[in-house]
């Protein structure tokens, strides 16, 4: 019999993928995904109609988004499952959080265009963003006006201007989010300390916020090692398995759909199943 596959964080045209809800379904079924999740950033555009195709293919779809969140000066993404795109106070939540996100895209603008004078916000607003190159709106733009040459080059801006993105304290996202029905999984933990194991001190406390799970399974972890430490603590903390690409189609093509190959068996399929609407 043929393996299938889970990948539950992936990104679309709604924030910074390349592919459509219609071009993605052409790739998981391509690559024998029977449970998927779109996750796109402080966004749910595509997400209702991920869901109305998903249900055409037949195939098990959890809606969800990848929010951020600040904690220890970092920027956390909280992977939000079973979300309900039409729940008002959600829509507040991610409403607040890409008004942050967009002061902080202006004011890396207003820096650009204090040393090309091509760039300003004027051209940032009426810049009309191709979807088909990745990106959000301000890298797009950077890019098309060929300021910038590649993904590192725009980080290196914001790096260079000292101007943080800080969100919402984790302490106040997690446990609205939790209050509001949704289960919370952290995505890619070695992210967050340059590769370093979260501490279990740190994992406890995020548990005690009402964490439901952590990703164990993702293409940001250069071992198996590191998968087990995340594993074993799931385990004897009742918490769920959970694996993901962070897929972006050719924004980053590194990142391949489906990849790490996890099955049904390593991860809490039966529970994360219970979230998929279709």
């Amino acid at each position: 019999m043929k393996k299938k596959y889970v990948d539950l964080h992936i990104h679309t045209t709604a924030s910074d993928g390349t592919l459509t809800p219609e071009e993605l379904i052409i790739e998981i079924k391509a690559n024998d995904i029977e449970l998927f999740s779109v996750t796109d950033h402080d966004c749910m555009d595509n997400v209702i109609e991920m869901m109305t195709i998903a249900k055409r293919e037949g195939i098990a779809f959890i809606p969800g988004i990848e929010l951020s969140a600040t904690f220890m000066d970092r920027e956390l993404h909280l992977l939000t499952y079973g979300i309900d795109p039409l729940d008002t106070r959600f829509l507040e939540r991610v409403a607040k959080n890409r008004s942050i996100r967009e002061i902080h895209n202006r004011a890396v603008i207003e820096y650009v265009s204090q040393k090309h004078e091509a760039i300003s916000l004027k051209g940032y607003e009426n810049f009309v963003r191709d979807p088909s190159l990745g990106g959000w709106q301000a890298e797009n733009y950077l890019f098309t006006m060929s300021v910038t040459k590649s993904l590192t080059d725009f980080f290196a801006i914001i790096e260079e201007m000292g101007l943080k993105l800080i969100f919402d304290p984790i302490e106040e996202v997690l446990p609205e989010l939790v209050a509001m029905g949704y289960t919370v999984v952290l995505a890619h933990p070695p992210a967050y300390f340059k590769g370093d194991f979260i501490s279990k001190e740190i994992l406890n406390e995020l548990k005690a916020l009402g964490l439901s799970g952590i990703e164990c399974y993702s293409p940001y972890y250069r071992e198996t090692l590191d998968y087990e430490y995340y594993k074993d603590y799931c385990l004897k903390n009742n918490l769920l398995i959970t694996c993901g690409s962070d897929y972006h189609g050719q924004f980053i093509p590194s990142r391949k759909l489906a990849t790490p190959k996890v099955t049904s068996r390593e991860i809490s399929f039966e529970a994360l199943l219970k979230l998929a609407r279709y």
